[in-house]
């Protein structure tokens, strides 16, 4: 399933457990419950037209998708209107979503970094090795593993070697979380800090300044998470000896009107 169709995907499977509840349920109640001409969604399903931007958000409300549902779907949806280079990555759905639950996990930086590890060469995961590659003390890097086994993100084998649970894990977008406020807030401050102990050779800083249409906005935040995963999926390739840390900020400068841009 390509990364394009996911929301596709979505809507056909809700319109099926429609039918299934309900086999007179046809495809004109289906475009009326989602306030939309039926020969449109005809047509939105069978992938000759793009869903309309200013209803997607209202679709997904709608659907009454699941957070990672959620995610998927709007990434898919606005994914399939901007492309930025031809490098694969992986199919939406096959990624593990993380959510509020795993708060842990998701705001402590240590956790990820972690999880990377497990894709360096000839490195050999134990609490010992961990704090030396992190910098950590021997106790945070075993509560550290010990998260992770208790989130079921990596598990512990036959041989006594600890080994990933899932080859891939990221996060909801676009929804509120203390989790990941407080994770950026780290990443903010650490990239502060390696901003004066980093030479310039091993760090990239970077920032640009634009004027813009609001209405752009969701296309242009699909491009810079298209950006992330595709920079991730050149990065796995080769002799991995090192993990480093990708952020982007993204943010307002203006006093934002919010009423003049609903208009």
């Amino acid at each position: 399933m390509q990364a394009q169709s996911y929301y596709i995907k979505l809507l056909k499977e809700h319109l099926s457990l429609k039918q299934r509840d309900n086999p007179h349920y046809s495809m004109r109640a289906y475009a009326r419950d989602l306030k939309m001409h039926s020969s449109s969604l005809g047509q939105i399903l069978t992938g000759k037209r793009a869903l309309p931007l200013n209803r997607a958000h209202d679709i997904a409300e709608k659907l009454a998708l699941a957070p990672k549902e959620k995610t998927l779907f709007m990434e898919s949806f606005y994914r399939s209107k901007t492309s930025i280079d031809d490098i694969e990555i992986n199919n939406l759905d096959e990624r593990y979503l993380l959510d509020e639950s795993y708060y842990k996990i998701i705001s402590e930086w240590e956790h990820y970094a972690v999880l990377e590890l497990f894709n360096l060469i000839n490195f050999k995961i134990d609490k010992e090795s961990v704090a030396l590659k992190l910098s950590l003390t021997t106790n945070r890097a075993e509560v550290v593993l010990t998260n992770l086994i208790h989130c079921q993100l990596i598990i512990v084998n036959a041989r006594g070697e600890f080994a990933l649970a899932h080859p891939d894990i990221k996060t909801t977008e676009d929804s509120s979380s203390s989790a990941l406020n407080k994770s950026h807030r780290e990443t903010l401050k650490m990239g502060a800090e390696k901003l004066d102990k980093i030479e310039v050779e091993l760090r990239d800083f970077s920032s640009t300044t634009v004027a813009l249409d609001l209405t752009k906005l969701p296309e242009a935040k699909t491009i810079i998470r298209e950006f992330r995963q595709k920079m991730t999926a050149l990065l796995r390739g080769g002799k991995k000896t090192d993990v480093f840390q990708l952020a982007i900020q993204f943010y307002p400068l203006t006093t934002i009107n919010t009423m003049e841009n609903t208009k």
